[in-house]
């Protein structure tokens, strides 16, 4: 892409965002190994980071939760959001909530479809996976700010066929996957639209996180509903103490964790959501 499509999918993008859009900067490019890892580089080099979007075509070494491989060709939606929290670390699974919920309103709003989360990090639609979120935080001790990097993963118009190639032998998939536009039946999505759909919620949300109580809430109780009713389209497996086991979600706690009923074993135990969220 040219530099010249590059400015006019930003400009797009920022010309249908809100007044009170709180993203300053916006970092574009046709191809990068990864917009998590070049976000890192930014908030190390800076002192103090404003909210921005990282955004590009393709990336040679998209990260997905648990350092697997995040299959990343042209076609997709593939950005890193990032700035500054205050929250305490036991509150910082709350990004991953409102991310999600976020991909899952704007999926809604710019299709005809349905999606729910799969717990912890997962938006499925029908069943498939359609799109991930991955947390990154940086802890900072000095100013009690600890600076967030959140990574966006959504199958929009991507190749189906090549995205699953690039992901063959790389990690055992448990999960099928989809794109918007398979399982929409449409022509084409607007990635310029449905960033600046999804990037405008965001930023409603992101700029209250700290402040407002009620809409957090809300996006817990959105969150913990869409997780249940996950459970009838997908068959949950988990692993404790290196021990995979097929479990029915019973109840989603306010930090993200899970309780969980053992199938075979019909007893049950809480998974913890810590390893979503990566300190660096």
């Amino acid at each position: 892409m040219s530099k010249k499509c590059q400015i006019d999918f930003v400009s797009e993008v920022v010309n249908l965002t809100a007044p009170d859009f709180i993203f300053n900067d916006f970092y574009y490019f046709d191809k990068i190994p990864s917009t998590q890892d070049f976000a890192f580089e930014i908030i190390k080099r800076k002192k103090k980071i404003n909210p921005s979007v990282v955004i590009c075509n393709t990336q040679s070494r998209g990260k997905g939760r648990k350092g697997y491989l995040w299959s990343s060709p042209k076609g997709g939606i593939w950005v890193s959001i990032f700035l500054e929290s205050t929250l305490k670390l036991e509150n910082l699974f709350l990004f991953v909530m409102i991310a999600a919920i976020c991909i899952c309103e704007t999926i809604e709003k710019e299709t005809n479809l349905k999606p729910k989360v799969k717990w912890p990090n997962d938006v499925f639609v029908n069943g498939k996976k359609v799109a991930g979120v991955l947390l990154d935080v940086e802890t900072c001790i000095d100013n009690g700010k600890n600076k967030i990097i959140i990574g966006l993963g959504i199958n929009t118009n991507n190749d189906l066929r090549l995205t699953k190639s690039k992901l063959k032998n790389k990690h055992h998939n448990h999960y099928p996957m989809t794109t918007l536009k398979d399982e929409a039946n449409k022509p084409d999505i607007s990635n310029a639209h449905f960033l600046s759909r999804l990037l405008n919620n965001l930023s409603h949300h992101l700029s209250k996180i700290e402040s407002d109580t009620f809409v957090n809430e809300n996006i817990l109780n959105n969150y913990i509903k869409r997780i249940m009713e996950s459970r009838s389209h997908i068959v949950y497996s988990f692993n404790v103490d290196e021990k995979a086991f097929e479990g029915e979600i019973v109840d989603v706690d306010i930090d993200g964790s899970l309780l969980v009923r053992d199938i075979h074993q019909q007893k049950i135990i809480k998974i913890h959501s810590a390893n979503s969220v990566n300190l660096r």
